[in-house]
C-alpha cells in the first residue's frame, strides 16, 4: 500500500514521503505504550482479559480504517492499533510462559510467531490483490474472528494463585494438562503455589528490578537483545519492501512482497520443528552471525546496483537472497526473544519487565521506520543496510559474553542461575532453596 502512496496519483490516499513515514512508523509508536497499560493491568485484570481487551481494539480499528481515507485520522487510528498490539505483545509473553511447561515453551512460542507470519503473508497477498475498502472489509471480518477467538482463552494458574483463586487455579490446570485426576498435577501445582507465596512476599516496583542482582541482569539482557533486535531492520524491510528493490526485469514489487512473506513464514514454521534441539544461545548468535552476512551483502550489492548500473541485474538476486533470508532468520529470533522475555524475569516484575523490553523493543522500531526513508533519500538506501550490519556484529558480541542458557529449565532455576555471583566469590543455597530445586526437577 505504501508503494501505491507514493507512486500512484490516483491513489484514495494522497500522502508525501514525510506523511507516508509516519504512516509507516505509528503502529510502533503507539505499541510502545501498549505495554504500559500491561504494567498497570495485567496482575489486576488478568491475562485473559487483556488478551481479549487487544482483540476488542483491533475490531473498533478496521472499522475505523473502512470509513476513512483522511491522513490525520488513519495516523490516529494506526497509532491506537499499535497501542493494542503492545497490550497484545506485553500479555502473552507472560500468557505462554506460565501456561506452557519448559520443554514445550520454545515450541508453543514458535507456533505463535509462526502464526503471525502466515498473517503477515496473507496481508501481503491480499493489499496487493483488493481495493483499499474490500481490504478493510476481509481485515474486519478477520478481526472479528480473532475477537471470537480471544474469549475462548483460559486464564493462567498462576493469575488465579496470586488472587487466591486456588480451586480455579486447579480446575484451569488440569483442563490444560488434558487430565481429569488431581493427582497428575498435584506436585507442580504445589510447587508453583509455593513460588507464588514467595513472590507475594516481594513488592513489585521498578526499584526492585535494580536491587536484585538477577532482576537487573535479567532487565539489562533481556532490553538489550529487544532494542537490538528492533534496530536491525526487520521492522523496516517488513513495512518498506515494495519500495526497496532497483528497478528489474525479473519481479515486480509485488512479487517480492510476496516472496518475502513466504520466506519468513517458512523459516519460523521450520523454527517451530527444531527450536527446542538447540539451546537458546545458539539460535541467538547463529541469528546475528547471520544478520551480518546478510546485510553486509545487501548493501555491498545496493551499493554497486545505485553506481554501477551494468552489475544491477546480477546485484538484485543477491540482495533478493540477501533479504528474503534475513528476514526468515529475523522470524526464528522472534521466537527465541518473545521466550525470553517471559522466562528471564521472576513472577513478581514479570509484568514490568516484559512490558518494559517491549516499549523499547517497539520504540526502536519507530525510530527504523522513520528514519529509513530520511537515510535513503540523503544516503541512498545501502546506508541503511551498512548500519544494520554494524549493529548486527555488537549484538554477536554481547551475546556470546552475556546470554545465558534458559532452554529445559524451569523459571526459578533460570532465576537461581542469575543470583550466581561472580567468579571467585562463595555464595551458600540453604537447604530449602536446593530441596526446592531439586523437588522441580522431579517433577520434569
Amino acid at each position: 500500500m505504501i508503494k501505491v502512496i507514493l507512486e500512484d496519483p490516483h491513489s484514495e490516499i494522497p500522502a508525501n514521503e514525510d506523511e507516508t513515514s509516519w504512516l509507516a512508523s505509528l503502529t510502533e509508536f503507539g505499541r510502545t505504550f501498549g505495554p504500559l497499560f500491561s504494567l498497570v493491568l495485567l496482575d489486576i485484570l488478568g491475562r485473559k482479559i487483556l488478551l481479549q481487551f487487544s482483540s476488542l481494539i483491533f475490531f473498533v480499528i478496521w472499522l475505523a480504517i473502512l470509513f476513512t481515507r483522511s491522513i490525520t485520522i488513519l495516523c490516529v487510528t494506526f497509532f491506537v492499533f499499535g497501542l493494542g498490539i503492545g497490550i497484545c505483545n506485553a500479555t502473552s509473553a507472560v500468557y505462554i510462559g506460565e501456561n506452557c511447561s519448559p520443554t514445550l515453551r520454545g515450541i508453543f512460542c514458535s507456533i505463535s510467531t509462526t502464526g503471525f507470519y502466515l498473517g503477515v503473508l496473507v496481508q501481503f497477498i491480499i493489499a496487493g490483490l483488493l481495493s483499499y475498502h474490500a481490504l478493510a472489509v476481509v481485515n474486519l471480518i478477520m478481526a472479528f474472528a480473532c475477537l471470537v477467538s480471544s474469549l475462548l482463552c483460559v486464564e493462567s494458574a498462576q493469575f488465579l494463585m496470586l488472587k487466591g483463586r486456588f480451586q480455579k487455579a486447579e480446575k484451569n490446570m488440569m483442563w490444560l494438562k488434558g487430565t481429569d485426576n488431581k493427582d497428575d498435577i498435584i506436585s507442580e501445582f504445589e510447587i508453583i503455589k509455593a513460588n507464588i507465596a514467595s513472590e507475594k512476599l516481594k513488592k513489585t516496583s521498578y526499584r526492585e528490578l535494580f536491587t536484585s542482582r538477577a532482576n537487573y541482569k535479567s532487565l539489562i539482557i533481556v532490553l538489550i537483545l529487544n532494542m537490538g533486535h528492533a534496530s536491525t531492520g526487520n521492522a523496516a524491510l517488513f513495512t518498506y519492501i515494495s519500495i526497496l528493490f532497483p528497478a528489474n526485469e525479473f519481479f515486480t514489487s509485488y512479487q517480492v512482497t510476496v516472496y518475502f512473506g513466504i520466506s519468513q513464514m517458512a523459516f519460523c514454521f521450520v523454527s517451530s520443528l527444531i527450536i527446542e534441539k538447540f539451546s537458546r544461545r545458539t539460535l541467538t548468535l547463529f541469528s546475528f552471525a547471520m544478520f551480518l552476512l546478510c546485510h553486509s551483502s545487501a548493501a555491498y550489492f545496493l551499493y554497486d546496483s545505485a553506481k554501477n548500473v551494468s552489475s544491477a541485474s546480477y546485484g538484485v538476486w543477491m540482495i533478493f537472497i540477501s533479504v528474503c533470508t534475513f528476514s526468515g532468520v529475523s522470524a526464528v529470533l522472534d521466537s527465541v526473544v518473545h521466550m525470553l522475555r517471559g522466562e528471564l524475569f521472576p513472577q513478581s516484575i514479570k509484568p514490568i519487565g516484559s512490558g518494559l523490553s517491549i516499549s523499547a523493543h517497539s520504540f526502536m522500531e519507530f525510530l527504523t521506520l522513520k528514519i529509513f526513508l530520511v537515510i535513503k533519500s540523503h544516503y541512498g538506501t545501502y546506508a541503511n543496510f551498512l548500519g544494520y550490519a554494524m549493529i548486527s556484529l555488537a549484538l554477536f558480541w554481547f551475546s556470546y559474553f552475556y546470554l545465558p542458557e534458559t532452554r529445559g529449565k524451569t523459571l526459578i532455576e533460570i532465576q537461581k542461575s542469575l543470583e550466581k555471583p561472580k567468579k571467585g566469590s562463595i555464595r551458600n543455597y540453604s537447604e530449602e532453596e536446593d530441596k526446592f530445586i531439586k523437588q522441580q526437577r522431579d517433577v520434569l
